[in-house]
């Protein structure tokens, strides 16, 4: 009520000042009066507040909503587009067309369309990015929300979807080959068309399907994910869906990798090759996945190597994420065999259980030794007797059992100590620290009375005194 209270009172004054008259106070005839207005005024107040709320969520949603349309379009755009290059360098090695004829330049032709519709869709995403961001932060210039970082980010993206390869642009680049025998290698001067260079580089544009992943994901649309990261200060990007993505199906997310690498890095491979050298063994394609398979494993057989240093960056690039990819795959197999909390408990039971059996055994074994050789001895053997010394060896064996048992249980016990057992004896800590302050507290009082107590009793004890030697003097 007092914060209702005075919001009224400042909005009363704020009206009337704005008027330019003198502030005006209404005088309550009593205090019922008084509550119903500022019940009436805080019922405007909350309402005014939920239909401001409401509206702001309906706006983010409706932007979610054009945001994930504009991305699914401009997937869609990347993906003709690289269809119609695939099929136009096709048709070029398998010599049904040429790089000048009508078919070929209305393929490049159709791909231009769809890039400039790309990077329109490209410049509309930013767009409602930034309209999404000026609706959370409250600005309403959207050169405010426009910081160098998205610059060079908007700029980065249109120079990536920008690039494919253009209708009547025939011009070839010089570059080398290694032509290579059994006794030396020898440098062949080759040209590499300039398309031939653009096709290879358009496949960058496939990071479009990463966000849309992102953009259908549920931790991304869910408002109560957002508003947890915005309380939280974590932000639900891309990065938080691919950890989130991974810690749930890594596997999956590692195999589409893989295989996209795999598939995608073969075809530009043969690409380079045929380019190069069109009379090259990586010509046929299960040629240039085989290639690339050993060269992603890090195998490396040797029977086939990329003679142009373009297929060679390829190659480098695909060996460097076969390491990457097999150590994630080491990390994501390790994590899955581990055993779980549960299951640990479950191992440790079942292992101290095996070890207080084997002690026990030992331990009859030890009863059992030791009552043979007092039998032997109570039969008049010696203790050099052969039986006497077999019964020894045994007992000392069984003694040595049974302490190993022990041993190696006190050890599984101190491995199992995990975090919740810590928790568990901190708790236990915690509990008796306290009962320990309390009883100080309480001993503290009871100290401090029993002082109070003693000189209460001084002080008794001298005004006795006083009184019996007035006595003795009257």
């Amino acid at each position: 009520m007092p914060w209702l209270l005075s919001r009224y009172l400042k909005n009363m004054e704020e009206s009337v000042l704005t008027l330019g008259i003198t502030p005006n106070y209404t005088n309550y005839d009593s205090t019922e009066t008084l509550i119903s207005d500022l019940d009436s005024t805080s019922y405007t107040i909350m309402k005014e507040l939920r239909h401001n709320l409401g509206h702001r969520l309906r706006k983010r949603k409706e932007v979610l909503r054009q945001r994930q349309c504009i991305v699914d379009i401009s997937f869609a755009l990347a993906l003709i587009g690289v269809l119609f290059v695939v099929i136009d360098t096709e048709l070029i090695f398998a010599h049904v067309t040429t790089t000048d004829s009508v078919l070929s330049n209305t393929l490049r032709g159709l791909t231009s369309v769809t890039t400039m519709g790309l990077l329109v869709c490209i410049v509309g995403y930013h767009a409602i990015g930034i309209r999404l961001f000026m609706a959370s932060a409250g600005f309403s210039n959207w050169r405010l929300a426009m910081s160098s970082a998205k610059w060079c980010k908007l700029v980065l993206e249109l120079c990536i979807c920008a690039i494919h390869p253009l209708p009547f642009l025939n011009i070839p680049i010089a570059t080398v080959v290694v032509i290579s025998d059994e006794s030396s290698s020898v440098l062949k001067d080759a040209y590499l068309p300039i398309n031939g260079i653009l096709t290879i580089l358009m496949s960058l544009r496939l990071y479009l399907l990463g966000r849309f992943i992102v953009v259908h994901s549920k931790l991304f649309l869910d408002t109560s994910v957002q508003s947890l990261g915005a309380l939280s200060r974590v932000r639900i990007n891309a990065q938080f869906v691919f950890k989130a993505v991974m810690s749930t199906t890594p596997g999956i997310v590692l195999l589409c990798i893989m295989f996209g690498t795999f598939f995608i890095n073969s075809w530009n491979l043969r690409l380079c090759e045929v380019y190069s050298d069109p009379d090259t063994n990586l010509a046929s394609y299960p040629q240039a996945l085989w290639l690339t398979a050993v060269t992603f494993l890090t195998v490396g057989y040797g029977d086939l190597i990329p003679r142009s240093y373009c297929g060679r960056m390829i190659v480098g690039f695909t060996a460097l994420m076969g390491v990457g990819i097999m150590a994630l795959s080491v990390a994501v197999l390790a994590k899955n065999l581990e055993q779980t909390r549960s299951e640990k408990y479950v191992y440790s039971f079942v292992q101290q259980i095996s070890l207080d059996k084997k002690r026990k055994h030992a331990a009859s074994d030890v009863i059992k030794q030791v009552i043979r050789i007092w039998r032997q001895r109570r039969a008049g053997a010696t203790d050099t007797d052969h039986k006497i010394i077999s019964y020894r060896s045994k007992l000392i064996r069984s003694i040595r059992i049974m302490n190993e048992q022990k041993f190696l249980k006190l050890h599984l016990q101190e491995v199992t100590v995990g975090p919740v057992e810590l928790a568990t004896s901190l708790n236990d800590t915690r509990v008796v620290v306290g009962s320990i302050q309390d009883d100080q507290k309480l001993l503290s009082q009871r100290m401090t009375n029993l002082e109070t107590l003693t000189m209460d009793v001084s002080s008794t004890l001298r005004e006795i005194k006083e009184v019996v030697t007035k006595k003795k003097f009257f």
